[in-house]
């Protein structure tokens, strides 16, 4: 957990000169983003013993999905615009959803 903490100050350190979103006052937090469709949890080849999880996060660069594997490590991803792929650029994978699962290019699974 400590190293989502971690990422997230990272990454609000990172986007804090970034613009104000337009319509608010200075200095006024931006609303959080809706969450994901996929935020929760997952299941590492639908075994519940290896917890995943999927989560939306406000940054001041904007909105971004934390996503933690079933071995604890955390990393940032895009969602695809049309809500078909989950991109991980620092684990070098792109998963597919589908219903209930994310499927990700080696076979492996996280379902729900």
């Amino acid at each position: 957990m400590t190293r989502i903490a971690v990422l997230a100050a990272g990454l609000w350190l990172a986007g804090a000169a970034a613009a104000q979103p337009p319509g608010l006052p200075p200095g006024f937090p931006a609303p959080p983003p809706p969450p994901s469709p996929l935020d929760g949890r997952w299941f590492f080849r639908g075994d519940p013993n290896q917890p995943c999880t999927v989560k939306s996060i406000w940054t001041p660069a904007g909105p971004m999905i934390v996503v933690v594997n079933e071995k604890g490590t955390p990393a940032a991803a895009q969602f695809s615009r049309f809500g078909v792929r989950l991109t991980v650029p620092e684990w070098g994978i792109v998963g597919t959803v589908r219903a209930n699962a994310i499927v990700w290019p080696n076979g492996d699974f996280w379902a729900r």
